[in-house]
């Protein structure tokens, strides 16, 4: 239906047009593999002087919990099957135990100031911890491009064929699918309905992304 924009009336006083945008405390960064993600939180955050957390720096921040990377590791490896009984793991004392250590992690992250957090935590978790919280996607469609970045990764430098690479790339995805079904049963990992902003680095290039999402950190 065509609308003639020279005769809309005024929306002013309308709250349903005219909210405003508050900057989060936190965002929360999903990303499929070989899209950059990584990178573009770090540039993002050095942009914004936010800081910058990940699997690795939460459980720096909490040695009390007594939870390694090689933890994660193990229960990622599970994950990476895509065929992990998840409703089993999610009552295991492995996966309360690494939970329980990357919320608390989070939780003093947060009191330090705001932060971004890559790939562990959901928008939900935030906001139990009483903070403000964007979800943004990183994603990415070229499927030759992708492979050039798995083939980056030392994990992957040996593999030879597209179809290892794209193998590979999958298992990752598997995981981050996986664990986000763990953390956060009410969205699906990679619908873009799930985000409030979707970085698709394909068109946007890496640090032209990290600018837009240095931009809505700093509001």
């Amino acid at each position: 239906m065509a609308e003639d924009m020279r005769s809309m009336r005024s929306t002013a006083g309308i709250a349903e047009f005219e909210r405003g945008y508050e900057v989060p405390d936190c965002v929360v960064l999903d990303s499929t593999y070989s899209s950059m993600g990584r990178m573009v939180a770090v540039r993002a955050c050095a942009a914004a002087g936010w800081a910058y957390h990940d699997s690795v720096t939460l459980l720096e921040l909490v040695p009390e919990c007594g939870v390694a990377i090689e933890d994660v590791e193990r229960l990622d490896a599970r994950l990476a099957k895509g065929s992990a009984d998840l409703a089993a793991v999610r009552v295991s004392d492995e996966f309360a135990r690494i939970w329980e250590a990357y919320v608390l992690g989070a939780r003093r992250a947060l009191d330090a100031g705001p932060c971004l957090i890559h790939d562990r935590l959901s928008r939900a978790a935030i906001e139990g911890l009483g903070h403000r919280c964007v979800a943004v996607l990183s994603c990415a469609f070229d499927a030759r491009a992708m492979r050039v970045r798995t083939r980056f990764s030392p994990k992957y430098a040996g593999l030879a064929t597209d179809a290892e690479l794209d193998a590979a790339a999958a298992a990752e995805d598997d995981v981050r699918r996986s664990w986000h079904a763990l953390v956060d049963g009410a969205t699906v990992w990679a619908e873009p309905a799930a985000y409030d902003l979707v970085l698709n680095t394909d068109h946007l290039g890496r640090d032209f992304a990290a600018k837009l999402l240095a931009l809505l950190m700093q509001g």
